[in-house]
């Protein structure tokens, strides 16, 4: 079969829209804002990891123009030409897809009535494709995945696997994720949240911290560089011990991994480092790391995203992946200082803490999605 390889990209996180740039802020933490929500006269204050020099203003408009900014990037650096474009298909991941535009719409129409109704809009992550296919000239085939936490991870599945089989020369992927009331609200009502910084693996931990993310990336039969990433290999599985978690006794975990390491036929000691998903919760972290112990005799090196960019949930596949590329085009393991050290971890497992030379190799990605969908990728920059 043929490679599916990663050929242009772009993205926009709390850490920006130079995906470069952002490879040498691994070695910092900040701290992430906080959004007031407001319940009748009541306000409260959650933190937020928000789109760099992005406030939240405008919102009617704001998701269009973030996507239409990151599409745009991704399809330059691919050198995609309008020609291409009706030909490629649009894989499309998301959480709440266009819903922050449909609450600033009611707030709007609040102001102006009383009779206006909440979310009487159609919301819906096929009229978002819908909207993307006609602004870009795309007129190939469409998919749009809501899995949770895997959504866009499971999109660039379905779109190198239909590269791969011939069905397609060109795809693109896009994940998306914006702050709205509904998502804040119900994760903090869940008390998933913390304070502050997540904290994965951590002792320390108390919550994940929620963030804000667009990306797209654009797959090719044909490979542009030497250094380009392609997926070699994932496997996808559901979990139904919960309706928000995974088994914590990482069993779920452990044979979504050994598939992924078995299509992509790479030994599990060529796995050169893993991006943990890394939520920060409890079951959730056990279930990760008890996975991990089960397959690796000795676990690769390991890292975390999301405490640098907060969980970006549906978009966190994609965005993760996007980082990790620039990182590793900079021959980069991506750092997260003072975060489950050696001698904070919990586990036993211990996040990589400063930013560290990596050779070309074999990567795994794993995203362990609320609801019990989990995704393990395995890209490559090496046959």
């Amino acid at each position: 079969m043929r490679r599916a390889w990663f050929v242009g990209g772009g993205a926009h996180t709390a850490l920006g829209t130079d995906l470069a740039a952002a490879v040498g802020a691994f070695d910092q933490l900040s701290e992430p804002v906080r959004v007031p929500l407001q319940y009748g006269d009541a306000t409260d204050e959650i933190p937020y990891r928000l789109l760099a020099d992005r406030p939240l203003e405008r919102l009617e408009e704001r998701l269009y123009e973030v996507l239409a900014g990151v599409i745009e990037r991704a399809l330059d650096e691919a050198a995609i030409s309008a020609d291409e474009r009706l030909r490629m298909g649009l894989f499309l991941g998301s959480s709440s897809a266009d819903v922050s535009v449909s609450e600033a719409r009611f707030r709007r129409e609040l102001a102006e009535t009383d009779d206006a109704i909440a979310l009487i809009a159609s919301n819906s992550i096929a009229n978002l494709a819908l909207h993307l296919r006609r602004r870009f000239g795309l007129r190939g085939p469409d998919y749009s995945f809501n899995t949770a936490c895997t959504a866009s991870a499971n999109a660039l599945v379905t779109a190198s696997d239909m590269i791969a089989r011939g069905r397609l020369d060109n795809a693109l992927v896009v994940g998306v994720e914006l702050f709205n009331v509904v998502t804040a609200a119900g994760f903090q009502s869940l008390g998933l949240l913390a304070p502050g910084n997540m904290r994965p693996f951590d002792r320390d931990r108390d919550g994940l911290t929620p963030g804000e993310g667009c990306s797209a990336l654009v797959l090719s039969a044909r490979q542009r560089s030497p250094d380009d990433l392609y997926l070699r290999g994932a496997a996808t599985l559901c979990d139904t011990y919960s309706m928000s978690t995974t088994n914590p006794d990482g069993s779920t975990v452990a044979t979504v991994i050994e598939r992924a390491i078995e299509r992509a036929c790479v030994p599990s000691s060529e796995i050169a480092a893993i991006k943990v998903h890394g939520t920060a919760s409890l079951h959730s972290d056990e279930a990760e790391a008890a996975g991990m112990q089960a397959v690796f005799d000795r676990v690769p090196p390991i890292f975390a995203l999301k405490p640098h960019i907060g969980h970006t949930l549906g978009a966190c596949g994609l965005n993760e992946l996007l980082l990790f590329r620039a990182a590793a085009a900079q021959g980069v393991l991506p750092g997260t200082p003072g975060i489950a050290s050696p001698e904070r971890s919990d586990s036993g497992l211990a996040l990589n803490q400063r930013n560290r030379a990596i050779d070309p190799g074999h990567f795994m990605l794993n995203y362990f999605g609320f609801g019990g969908n989990n995704t393990s990728l395995i890209v490559s920059n090496v046959d």
